[in-house]
């Protein structure tokens, strides 16, 4: 028998307030005033738009202005929230670690489109595009394989060691690429 699989309106409309909300009450640091975009195109996608304000988060579908707008296939996406094919959740949602402090008022001050193409074995890689306040450049692209890229978001892989060894490659404005990786440092 298959294993139920999470939709967009599900993650969004449940799955988000709840692991927000359990965020919050284990004393991690949350962003408190924040808003995302997530524009997910082909078969089962949609946008939906999620604002944080006074600690409480909501999400609705549609368009609004955002921080920071994620693109992406709904197959990507579907992909990451459902666990499979080597994705997870932590793509879309860096998972909060003890210690680590809400970065979300220096994300506000960014500008500029990171593109993130994370090779699978035996698939099409994981592709997502973030962009800062709405700003298509400056642009750096990172490479590298998914599961290095998850091993550095949990904190198994440095990510200064990753580029030296060259599990990680950017191309583009690296400036914007030393900003966007001190938010999750």
């Amino acid at each position: 028998m298959a294993e139920e699989q999470v939709t967009l309106q599900q993650f969004f409309e449940q799955l988000l307030p709840t692991g927000f909300a359990a965020q919050r009450e284990a004393g991690n640091a949350v962003p408190q005033d924040f808003t995302m975009q997530y524009l997910v195109s082909g078969d089962g996608g949609g946008d939906w738009h999620v604002s944080i304000k006074d600690g409480a988060i909501t999400a609705k579908q549609g368009k609004d202005d955002a921080v920071l707008t994620f693109r992406l296939t709904a197959a990507d996406f579907l992909d990451a929230i459902n666990s499979r094919n080597g994705a997870a959740p932590t793509l879309l949602l860096p998972a909060s670690r003890p210690g680590r402090p809400d970065t979300s008022g220096r994300a506000k001050m960014l500008k500029g489109t990171v593109a993130q193409e994370l090779a699978r074995d035996g698939g099409d890689p994981f592709k997502v595009e973030m962009s800062f306040n709405g700003a298509e450049a400056p642009r750096a692209v990172v490479k590298m394989k998914l599961a290095d890229f998850l091993a550095m978001q949990d904190g198994r892989l440095n990510g200064q060691e990753a580029f030296m060894t060259g599990k990680l490659r950017i191309e583009g404005d690296m400036a914007l690429m030393m900003q966007v990786a001190a938010l999750t440092a």
